[in-house]
């Protein structure tokens, strides 16, 4: 083989420059970035001042639908405050136990509820394991909805909040909430009028009250807007 054969070939024995950084994209493209796992908190200082936090686990058999205890780390004590999504261990058992807090179990997802000075369980405390999001998303009333409708029905408590509770929107987290708009004023009767007392009705809800009523909706395309009329006059 001669000098200059040698010197065509070797190009084409090595990938370009291009190719080279499509391979490199490629790979890294492929590899599995490892997850970041929470940490279980072991020896950490609890938050001074109400280091327990009442947590609803999202977990769904009826016996297990109650409120669990966990210990505030005090580095999560500003962004743990009731309302917000929390991820916790759930399932460890007495046994495994290290420096004071419990550890293992599997990960669930849940909600604070609450926070106190003390817990009723005389044990050691699982710490929570990341706050999800500092956004207060379970507020008293929903939470109060939320369990009326699930002891009417005999269901859990978890279980009707899955449905209730709109999925986590980070970029809408990430943004500024303006701020709330004044109520509108009190809606016109439109079709209402066409009912002997619903334009009373109306002014009823707009007053602040909760009457109780009966409606059988008239023939006609009028019943979604006067549906929308209600809610208005709720608002007002």
């Amino acid at each position: 083989m001669s000098r200059d054969d040698e010197q065509r070939k070797a190009p084409a024995e090595e990938p370009q420059g291009g190719e080279q950084l499509a391979l490199i994209r490629d790979s890294v493209r492929k590899a599995k970035v490892p997850r970041a796992k929470p940490r279980t908190w072991r020896g950490a200082a609890l938050a001074k001042e109400r280091p327990v936090a009442k947590v609803l686990v999202d977990k769904g058999p009826v016996h297990l639908d109650k409120l669990w205890d966990y210990a505030v780390p005090a580095e999560m004590d500003a962004d743990a405050r009731p309302g917000v999504r929390v991820r916790v261990r759930f399932g460890a058992g007495t046994g495994k136990v290290r420096e004071g807090r419990r550890e293992g179990g599997g990960l669930l997802d849940g909600y604070i509820v609450e926070r106190v000075a003390e817990s009723d369980y005389r044990g050691p405390l699982a710490a929570i394991a990341q706050v999800v999001s500092p956004e207060p998303v379970l507020g008293p009333g929903l939470l109060a909805l939320c369990r009326a409708v699930a002891d009417r029905y005999a269901g859990s408590l978890a279980d009707v909040l899955q449905l209730a509770m709109p999925k986590r929107n980070v970029r809408a987290e990430s943004e500024t909430s303006p701020p709330p708009l004044p109520p509108p004023g009190p809606p016109a009767p439109g079709s209402w009028a066409r009912y002997p007392a619903g334009p009373g009705f109306l002014d009823a809800l707009a007053g602040g009250g909760t009457p109780r009523a009966v409606w059988t909706a008239l023939p006609g395309p009028h019943w979604p807007d006067e549906w929308a009329a209600a809610v208005a006059a709720t608002l007002a």
